[in-house]
């Protein structure tokens, strides 16, 4: 009878976990292969995702331009894009919901982005970039709005520069093989050039130089979804906040190396030798309005965004 009992029970867990598998959620999340989304394959390997009943699947872009009109055309579920593109495409009529934090620049004093040039040529500011090729991952892209906004704040003239569109994991080749005379780059590939001073030189870091303290990126989904979907992102929400703060308290961890190393396919030894920011847990909106102000200025947005209106309050405290 004790056999007949444990047998019972063995059945009831298995059917309990049959049910749990068959109930899962799933929600596809679109992202870019920088360092920047780690919190997010955090979650995934701990299981936190998987905790709150969702199953994630991920699909790579090359950016927040690139990525919005799947995600209107509904390819995924949610995505992560930078604030810039955010806006513009809320401008145009997308409407979009700011579901989670993803990246801020932050006082860590070790630089994680930046423009790089090749070693031995002399590119110290944006006038010297005139007549020249500049690598952004996006056109009207955050990357390509404050590379034009170092050239012009260091006595250049952006209009005299020409942006070229490159993947992030293709800048160091387009820059070693003289198809871009500097390359706006993040991590893992910006560690990975300036580690060898032989080959590529360090030029500026425009985000510091332009606004501390910027919100770079953030998780998005269309408002439709939102509303037709609070509960899956207040699971989703939950779980990829404990990614963060997994990861803030990981940063010199060897458990982060494999994690990285898969998504962004970089070979461990130089994952290793990254240097890595801690990422927010909220937004800052007034870091977010600073940008719209500056996108303002540049002739990319002409009407007011609201803000608060579009962001999940929970993103917010």
């Amino acid at each position: 009878m004790i056999w007949m009992k444990s047998l019972r029970a063995v059945a009831l867990a298995a059917s309990l976990l049959s049910c749990a598998a068959a109930s899962a959620e799933t929600v596809r999340v679109n992202y870019i292969p920088i360092a920047d989304v780690t919190p997010l394959f955090v979650a995934i390997d701990k299981g936190y995702f998987t905790a709150e009943g969702l199953t994630i699947v991920p699909t790579p872009s090359t950016g927040g331009a690139a990525g919005i009109p799947g995600l209107m055309a509904g390819a995924f579920d949610v995505m992560y894009g930078n604030v810039v593109s955010t806006m513009l495409a809320q401008q145009q009529g997308f409407k979009l919901e700011v579901i989670s934090a993803g990246t801020k620049q932050t006082e860590n004093p070790v630089n994680t982005n930046g423009l790089v040039a090749r070693a031995g040529e002399s590119v110290k500011t944006g006038k010297d970039l005139e007549g020249k090729t500049v690598a952004v991952n996006t056109r009207n892209g955050i990357i390509w709005l404050f590379a034009r906004a170092w050239i012009a704040k260091t006595g250049g003239d952006p209009s005299k520069v020409t942006f070229k569109e490159v993947p992030f994991p293709q800048m160091p080749d387009a820059l070693r093989g003289k198809q871009v005379d500097a390359a706006f780059m993040v991590n893992p590939f910006f560690n990975a050039a300036i580690g060898d001073p032989k080959t590529f030189a360090f030029v500026a870091a425009p985000y510091r130089v332009v606004q501390p303290g910027v919100e770079v990126g953030h998780y998005i989904c269309t408002q439709e979804y939102y509303a037709e979907h609070r509960e899956t992102i207040a699971k989703y929400y939950r779980a990829f906040r404990k990614g963060v703060q997994w990861y803030n308290a990981h940063l010199k961890s060897p458990d982060l190396i494999p994690i990285i190393s898969g998504f962004t396919k970089m070979k461990p030894e130089l994952v290793a030798t990254l240097n890595l920011q801690p990422l927010p847990e909220t937004i800052d909106l007034d870091a977010v309005a600073t940008t719209v102000k500056l996108m303002k200025d540049a002739g990319l947005l002409t009407k007011d965004i609201d803000l608060k209106g579009m962001t999940n309050p929970a993103a917010l405290k």
